[in-house]
């Protein structure tokens, strides 16, 4: 078998968008970074993302039916880092932000972000120590086009 370092090395090689996912109601609502997130299907539209079981996060999508990704751009590395780490005591990280629901679920969205996908959840997959939320993309918009944050553009990595 492969040695895990070299595993973890390789890992940190894939490349992601950075974003912020969002949650709940309002500014009571939560928010973290992420950047395991993909499309998996175009019809219908559909997108997962994996969340660390131990987060707070996870804990608040198992009892959810719905998220936000917001799509951050390529000099969103503040915002990204607002959001960046987990939030087991219970601090509201949406508080004092300029947030607004969604027209569909209305799930809070970051108003500065380039663009969201409001999203409803149709299944939970375990996946080791992650459980992947995978839900159909039932609303979005882009306010402006451009490059988006990425791992290389912020060296904000999660591998492993």
């Amino acid at each position: 078998m492969a040695d895990e370092k070299d595993i973890k090395k390789v890992l940190r090689k894939l490349e992601y968008g950075i974003y912020v996912m969002s949650m709940g109601k309002g500014a009571d609502g939560n928010a973290f970074t992420a950047s395991w997130v993909m499309q998996v299907s175009s019809e219908p539209p559909m997108v997962a993302a994996a969340v660390h079981n131990k987060h707070k996060s996870a804990w608040q999508l198992n009892d959810l039916d719905a998220y936000v990704i917001n799509i951050l751009p390529e000099s969103g590395l503040a915002t990204a880092k607002t959001y960046y780490g987990p939030a087991e005591s219970g601090y509201d990280k949406l508080q004092a932000k300029d947030i607004s629901a969604t027209t569909v679920t209305g799930t809070p969205r970051l108003n500065g972000a380039i663009g969201y996908l409001d999203c409803k959840i149709v299944e939970r997959v375990k996946a080791g120590n992650h459980t992947v939320f995978v839900a159909e993309v039932v609303g979005g918009e882009l306010s402006h086009d451009g490059p988006i944050l990425t791992t290389s553009g912020s060296k904000l990595h999660y591998a492993g």
